[in-house]
């Protein structure tokens, strides 16, 4: 076993490295000067040249203490404070280090290496400080380090807990004591151990206030954590005779001065262990990844339908770094749940076999941090509340710290400097611009799975997805769409495709010229059930069952590309981004880059009732949620059983305070509710249409394949009964009575169900190979629906609406508009942009085609 090993610590002034071997003793030191001012090549250089002739023999790893803040785990480095080390901010520096010596390198804070070099000498509970041009702290518990605990600051250091009129590492550092020595003697300098020599009488009036000052910082968090011991480094150690006097009066716990902490933190840094590589997986879900390439073109529903482009789409890191090889900057941007390393690990290594060297340097670096951004987003994340927020009206740039922005300055050398990251762009270093994109329901796998978290956060939770991580980083999007160079799929872990930004604007013209599909997705649900399963070749038959098909549900559906056999997905939304008129025709004017309609499946065949829920009311939607219109639906059967039912309006004699009462009840007994008591049940027919405005009380039954024809809004369901059962978690879902009583109508009961919430189809329209048949939707409906059934051919004109189309019966049919012909199968959606103007059916198959089209009503737009 190789017990050889470098530590070594990175100081303000000087860079020391040493080789241990088994004992606490190095056997071989070099040390170097440095100056935090130094370009970052320089610094990288001095550090490497400490390190290469320590490499033979052979070493096992490689230590290194350096100041914070810094991430540790990836690292990268983010000091920020005092002026320190500012060329290598944002810097990866564990990579430009280890393409040097080849070596694995671990980084770990100085104070913590300081700590895990005395860590075998001391029991109990130890505060381990370290005092020189920052305030390192670190606490041990019985040699082992502790970094969460609710005894010590919340971030596992003192540096950054207030002190007086700042911070404490404005106070027990280099910096206070030479400001100190400045108004005191008005001599400006530079060394403490120099204005010490030179001033003696105003160091020990300095020093004694320091002690003072340290004392009183220390003494409620010696208490609080129990402290046995305190043991104190660092430079400023070296003049404990001036101010331990001062500290030992406040605090009279055990204090140890360290006298060689160099050897100490070089110690504690060869001893760091490396983090095991993690074996998590990166997403949590039975459906499979979008291929890397087409498949088969076959009859049946497809849920990976792609729109061809003429144009290339490339495949592979090393594909992506021929591309990028001749740039000198160049910025990679990108949407949430990129799992950034990850993609940096594998484009670095692409380039390195392309010979080019690369300098990373990370952008999020530069966000505000987690508490200042959950104070920035309190007012819309709504804490007692597990589902619902209130959309964030901000924008990425208020996540950023500008000043810390501004310290993103890559030194110019013979190679490539990446600034990378969500939000790089905002750093305005001119460079390419590539752009990942990935799935929102990759993102929501990779959530599952831990993979990936809330931006500028360690929360994953859907809710701040959809609430504040989402709308901002759409903003984002949208506003880098003209300059993207390079759009680049990121979903797959191991390989990515990607393609010009003048290749993605041209597609995008070209779709909202034509007929397309979204790539649909597909999530099990308590009530789910299996229709989809057994009309749905390409589903995992192993998943429990399918409740829902996001069909298009456009702020989660995105479209694929293919050409030359690739594919390559881009979000939905991109579309609307790029023209929104040509996308929405007339309604562009109300929605503005909203896609409006939304088609999605529910599917309870042998499953369950859904939850007997309402939806809210206009006004309520914009106040509480923030969203600019609300969920109004309908239910399309597009298939059931003989049995089906669906629950929809009240009874004739509803009486508002007995039916809350029931369901309070029954949330706190968990007794059953004859809910056909208050709320009407009809039997649901083929191709009947039940409409459900804001507002409205219902449920789909049982046996039931639902066509959802709604507004996009989707997330805001006020359940009211749940039929007492567990979620696929087995936990309660959510009851929302008061927000459901808050918007309920009462109104809606009796005859007028019948007459006002069921459609009641007719012919609008005949020719000689079919008929138009018109779905009156409820006034409160900004849509409306029609339904064509014919034979042969059929031009429907778009009226300057966008089209939102599916197959109900047949087996599939051939649409042309804007110069193409596609064919769409049953019971697939496809969209016909209203810049398509016009689009030509075609149907040869057997029996009578049936076209269900739905639009915004021109007289809502």
């Amino acid at each position: 076993m190789n017990n050889r090993k470098i530590g070594i610590d990175v100081g303000g002034s000087h860079v020391t490295a040493a080789v241990f071997t088994d004992g606490d003793t190095p056997v071989n030191t070099i040390r170097k000067q440095i100056s935090p001012d130094m370009p970052a090549t320089d610094i990288i250089h001095t550090i490497a040249d400490c390190i290469q002739p320590l490499l033979q023999p052979a070493v096992s790893g490689i230590g290194i203490a350096f100041p914070g803040p810094f991430d540790y785990q990836n690292g990268i480095c983010a000091v920020n404070i005092g002026n320190k080390f500012n060329h290598l901010f944002g810097l990866h520096i564990k990579q430009a280090l280890q393409d040097i010596t080849h070596t694995p390198i671990t980084f770990a804070n100085d104070a913590h290496c300081f700590a895990n070099g005395i860590a075998h000498t001391y029991n109990g509970r130890t505060i381990a400080l370290t005092l020189g041009t920052g305030f390192g702290s670190a606490f041990l518990e019985n040699g082992k380090l502790v970094t969460s605990h609710e005894d010590i600051p919340a971030i596992g250091a003192f540096y950054k807990e207030p002190f007086l009129n700042s911070t404490a590492d404005d106070y027990f550092s280099t910096r206070w004591l030479l400001q100190q020595f400045e108004q005191t003697t008005g001599i400006s300098g530079t060394s403490v151990r120099e204005m010490t020599a030179a001033y003696p009488e105003a160091a020990t009036t300095i020093f004694q206030k320091f002690g003072q000052n340290l004392g009183t910082f220390l003494l409620p968090w010696v208490r609080k954590f129990n402290c046995q011991q305190l043991v104190i480094g660092g430079n400023i150690a070296k003049a404990w005779p001036l101010f331990l006097p001062a500290l030992k009066q406040l605090v009279t716990t055990d204090i140890h001065i360290c006298e060689d902490t160099e050897t100490v933190i070089l110690r504690g840094a060869a001893n760091l262990t490396p983090a095991s590589p993690t074996a998590n997986e990166t997403r949590k879900t039975t459906q499979p990844l979008l291929p890397v390439t087409t498949n088969k073109v076959s009859n049946e529903y497809n849920v990976f339908p792609s729109y061809h482009i003429q144009q290339p789409i490339q495949e592979g890191f090393q594909q992506l770094a021929q591309t990028l090889a001749n740039e000198k900057n160049i910025i990679i941007d990108g949407f949430g749940g990129v799992i950034w390393e990850t993609f940096r690990e594998k484009l670095h290594g692409a380039f390195t076999a392309a010979g080019k060297q690369v300098r990373w340097y990370n952008v999020n670096v530069c966000t505000h941090t987690t508490e200042h951004i959950n104070r920035l987003v309190s007012d819309y994340i709504y804490n007692n509340d597990p589902v619902f927020g209130k959309v964030y009206p901000g924008s990425l740039r208020e996540f950023f710290d500008p000043q810390q922005l501004a310290l993103l300055h890559p030194d110019a050398f013979e190679g490539i400097n990446i600034i990378y990251g969500t939000g790089a762009a905002l750093s305005h270093i001119p460079g390419k611009l590539v752009y990942l994109d990935v799935p929102k329901n990759e993102i929501q796998y990779r959530m599952r799975a831990g993979s990936v978290t809330n931006f500028g956060t360690t929360e994953a939770t859907y809710k701040r997805l959809y609430f504040i991580d989402w709308p901002i980083l759409n903003k984002h999007k949208a506003a880098l769409l003209p300059a993207i160079d390079i759009i680049v799929d990121a979903q797959r872990p191991d390989t990515i495709t990607f393609t010009t930004g003048d290749i993605l604007r041209t597609a995008l013209e070209t779709m909202l010229h034509t007929g397309f599909r979204a790539r649909p997705w597909f999530e099990a649900g308590v009530w789910g059930g299996n229709w989809m399963k057994k009309h749905i070749p390409g589903l995992n038959q192993e998943e429990i069952n399918y409740a829902w098909s996001f069909e298009l549900i456009s702020p989660e559906n995105g479209i694929v590309l293919s050409g030359n056999n690739y594919l390559l997905e881009i979000s939905f939304d991109f579309l609307a981004y790029h023209n929104n008129k040509l996308l929405l025709g007339h309604a562009a004017e109300r929605f503005g880059t909203a896609f409006p309609i939304r088609f999605d499946f529910l599917d309870t065949y042998d499953g369950g009732n859904l939850s007997i829920q309402c939806h809210p009311r206009p006004a309520y939607t914009q106040q509480h949620f923030g969203e600019p219109f609300t969920q109004d639906e309908t239910y399309y059967i597009l298939d059931c059983e003989s049995d089906a039912v669906v629950y929809l309006g009240f009874q004739g004699d509803i009486n508002p305070a007995v039916f809350r009462d029931t369901l309070e009840k029954a949330v706190q007994t968990g007794q059953q509710v004859d809910i056909k008591k208050y709320v009407q049940e009809f039997k649901a027919n083929k191709h009947d249409l039940f409409l459900i405005p804001n507002g409205t009380v219902h449920a789909s039954g049982k046996n039931n394949l639902v066509l959802e024809i709604s507004s996009t809004p989707y997330i805001f369901t006020f359940k009211m009964y749940d039929w007492q059962r567990l979620g696929l978690d087995g936990k309660p879902r959510p009851i929302h009575l008061e927000r459901a009583f808050d918007n309920l109508y009462f109104d809606r009961k009796g005859d007028y169900v019948r007459e006002k919430l069921i459609s009641h189809q007719y012919t609008e329209a005949s020719f000689p190979n079919g008929r138009k048949v018109k779905l009156p939707t409820h006034e409160e409906h900004f849509y409306t629906a029609d339904r064509y059934e014919f034979t042969g051919t059929l031009t429907i004109p778009c009226d300057d609406q966008c089209h939102i189309c599916m197959l109900v019966e047949g087996s599939q049919i051939s649409v042309s508009a804007g110069g193409t012909t596609q064919t769409f199968q049953y019971a697939e959606t496809f969209v016909i942009p209203a810049g398509a103007k016009e689009y030509q059916c075609h149907y040869s198959g057997e029996g009578t085609a049936y076209l269900v089209v739905a639009y915004v009503k021109h007289t809502h737009c």
